[in-house]
C-alpha cells in the first residue's frame, strides 16, 4: 500500500491542469469561424467510425440495454452540447468585424462537472472503464458525438443569427440623424 499523500490527488491532477486552462480560456474571446465549425464533428465522426469498426470486430456483444443506455448518453450529450453553446458569449468585433467566443462560467461548469463525473465513474470500478471495447467506452463516445454535434448545431444557428444582426444593423443607414437647422 502506498502512504505518499500525493499518490491520492495524482488520478485528479489532469483535472486541475484542464480546470486552470479552461478558466484562462474563459477570461479572453477568441475568433469563432462559423464556417468552419463542421470540422471537430466531422473528426469525431470519423474517429468514432474506426472504434465502432473495431467495436464490431473484438469487442462484446451489445444487448438491447446496452443500445439503450448508449442513445440515452448520446441524447444527454446533445442536451449537454446545446447548453454548453447557449452558455457561449457571442459578439461582434468592432474592428474586425469576426465574431468572438468567451466561454462563460456556466460552460465551464459544464466541462469541469462531465470530466469529473467520468474519472469518477472509471475509479468507481462500477463499469468496466479499463476495456478498449465495452459499454463505458461505447457510451462515452455516444455522450462525446452528442455534445460536439449539438454544440456545432447550435453555434453554427446562433453565428448565423449574430451575422444577420450585424448585416442588419449596417445596411447602410446612418447611425444618427442630425436635426435641420441644428
Amino acid at each position: 500500500m502506498n502512504n505518499d499523500p500525493m499518490h491520492v490527488f495524482l488520478p485528479y491532477l489532469p483535472l486541475v491542469i484542464v480546470a486552470i486552462f479552461l478558466f484562462r480560456r474563459t477570461r479572453q474571446p477568441r475568433v469563432i469561424r462559423p464556417g468552419q465549425l463542421w470540422i471537430s464533428p466531422a473528426i469525431l465522426v470519423v474517429a468514432i467510425g474506426f472504434y465502432v469498426y473495431g467495436a464490431m470486430q473484438q469487442g462484446p456483444q451489445l444487448h438491447p440495454l446496452d443500445w439503450l443506455v448508449i442513445l440515452g448518453t448520446t441524447v444527454v450529450g446533445a442536451a449537454l452540447g446545446a447548453v454548453r453553446a447557449h452558455s457561449v458569449r457571442l459578439k461582434r468585433h468592432p474592428g474586425t468585424g469576426a465574431i468572438e467566443a468567451t466561454l462563460s462560467a456556466w460552460g465551464l461548469i459544464i466541462i469541469l462537472a462531465w470530466i469529473g463525473s467520468r474519472m469518477l465513474l472509471k475509479q468507481s470500478g462500477w463499469v468496466g472503464a479499463s476495456e478498449p471495447f465495452g459499454i463505458y467506452t461505447d457510451a462515452s463516445m455516444s455522450l462525446a458525438l452528442g455534445v460536439v454535434m449539438a454544440q456545432a448545431i447550435v453555434l453554427s444557428r446562433r453565428c448565423q443569427a449574430v451575422e444577420a444582426e450585424y448585416n442588419q444593423s449596417s445596411d447602410g443607414l446612418p447611425e444618427a440623424r442630425s436635426e435641420p437647422g441644428g
